[in-house]
């Protein structure tokens, strides 16, 4: 879940598959039925299991955090900002990303009856270009935004924002945060299974994913203080989101909305860093209208041009 103010290698055997276990004779049978319809009741518990998902592997991996922190070692370690805090820390997140894709697989395999790679779980040779492009773009935008924005304070000062962690620490804190918390489970979730079951009605499809991941951000500490900025500040969690699935139905990925969404962390850090103070609630507003509206660009001329949602029969190598 989005709560800041905002390298994969090529290779198919780099990411591992859910589906080795199936034969080649039942890789080539047509699709079982769902146990759940996917008629308004269908929809809706669908919504509600991602997001319990969600918040559940998040508070396991909350919960694990506060037991290892009753272990005065351990306690001791995470407490500071060491390589052993930071392995702890990354740990943790991979943990957390563990939990979603073993429930996401579970539903698939029990209700959905389908595989993991219909849902855009696989990795292709296009992957990285497409996580990269989509890191750039999205990013991108977040930065070129804030830099047009009157600013109304001074550079943030460096002390401040990384304490007495190295650098390198910091970033990999970061990056770790953006993709392995945020980025490839919510987008598994959202524009993955979500999406791809609803892929014979796009448009049905896009807005259901589109309006829950944009709720359950209610819940994110943006920096919100009052109900109204708490409304303002989903404005980036809707645009980013159309923006995901705009390339995602570009390019048939599902890392091109992995990168959309840790791209928009990674730039909205980048301006904190380098650019000035800006005034929160219109960043908000004004990011997210860039990113719906570029989203919605690209939804439109993709679907007008014959381009489906996550395929199940796309061709393994994009």
């Amino acid at each position: 879940m989005t709560t800041g103010g905002g390298a994969a290698t090529a290779g198919r055997s780099s990411l591992p598959s859910m589906d080795t276990l199936e034969t080649t004779t039942a890789r080539h049978q047509p699709p079982s039925t769902p146990r759940l319809g996917v008629g308004p009741l269908g929809i809706l518990v669908r919504c509600v299991a991602a997001i319990v998902m969600l918040f559940g592997a998040n508070f396991l991996v909350g919960g694990l955090a506060s037991l290892l922190a009753l272990v005065p070692a351990l306690a001791e370690v995470m407490a500071q900002e060491t390589p052993a805090s930071l392995t702890l820390f990354v740990l943790l997140q991979v943990g957390m990303l563990g939990a979603v894709v073993l429930l996401v697989w579970g539903w698939m395999r029990v209700v959905e009856r389908r595989r993991m790679s219909d849902a855009g779980w696989r990795w292709t040779r296009s992957s990285t270009g497409w996580l990269m492009l989509a890191i750039i773009i999205a990013g991108g935008l977040v930065f070129a935004v804030v830099a047009l924005l009157p600013a109304t304070g001074p550079l943030a000062d460096e002390a401040d924002l990384i304490g007495t962690a190295p650098v390198a620490f910091s970033l990999v804190a970061l990056v770790s945060q953006a993709f392995l918390l945020q980025a490839i489970p919510e987008e598994l979730l959202f524009r993955g299974w979500l999406l791809s079951t609803l892929r014979s009605r796009p448009w049905l499809a896009i807005a259901v994913t589109t309006l829950s991941f944009t709720v359950i951000h209610l819940a994110s500490n943006g920096g919100q203080e009052s109900a109204i900025e708490r409304l303002l500040y989903l404005a980036l969690p809707f645009g980013f989101s159309l923006l995901a699935v705009g390339l995602l139905v570009w390019t048939g990925s599902l890392w091109a909305a992995v990168g959309v969404h840790g791209g928009f962390h990674l730039g909205n850090a980048a301006a904190v860093v380098f650019l000035p103070e800006v005034d929160a609630a219109l960043s908000w507003v004004v990011i997210g209208a860039v990113h719906a509206t570029v989203g919605l660009v690209l939804i439109v001329t993709a679907l007008r041009r014959g381009r489906g949602i996550l395929a199940p029969d796309a061709p393994k190598g994009d």
